[in-house]
């Protein structure tokens, strides 16, 4: 996100997420408190939810890029809950503020992309249908939205070390156990 415009717009949306839930904030406050007029917000985005995303779209293909060269799906799951973490007052906010709908949505696209990283990681140099693949990452996508819902509800109460270290393990012993039951079926 190189538009110096956006830039402001997230840096005043984080602020004011600090200090209230997503669905208090108005675009006014948002454009008092980085100086543009409304037209100048709605130019960039159609309103505050759309800002919001766009902040964790840019967080979360940040954490994935850093890690996706290294192929270290474990560092990056780190990174993402050590995001959270640090940012629980705004997450918070955020999850407070949206339907569980809007959350699956956004985290079903975000996470499939991680979960795939660490399946194929996982499976690499083995052959198996496209199907399998499907399935599998859908099943530890799934489970990885799990846990990190159920952390956020119990207001992150795991460290983040403590939290990717339980998954990094259980990924480590079961991934070829679940290719294979896939392909007994399938």
């Amino acid at each position: 996100m190189a538009n110096f415009t956006e830039k402001e717009l997230l840096k005043a949306l984080t602020e004011l997420l600090r200090e209230s839930p997503l669905d208090k904030i108005t675009v006014k406050e948002i454009t008092d408190r980085c100086g543009v007029s409304r037209n100048t917000f709605y130019y960039h985005f159609h309103d505050v939810y759309e800002l919001a995303a766009s902040y964790f779209v840019h967080e979360t293909d940040r954490i994935v890029k850093m890690y996706q060269k290294d192929e270290n799906w474990e560092g990056g799951f780190l990174e993402g809950l050590t995001f959270l973490y640090e940012n629980r007052l705004i997450i918070q906010h955020v999850y407070q503020s949206i339907s569980r709908a809007e959350l699956d949505a956004f985290l079903n696209e975000v996470v499939y992309r991680h979960a795939l990283i660490i399946v194929r990681d996982k499976m690499k140099g083995r052959r198996y249908s496209d199907k399998t693949l499907a399935l599998a990452t859908d099943f530890y996508k799934n489970a990885l939205i799990g846990a990190v819902i159920q952390w956020i509800e119990r207001n992150m109460k795991d460290k983040p070390e403590e939290m990717a270290a339980l998954y990094s393990s259980v990924f480590e012993g079961t991934v070829e156990a679940v290719f294979e039951s896939i392909e007994r079926v399938i």
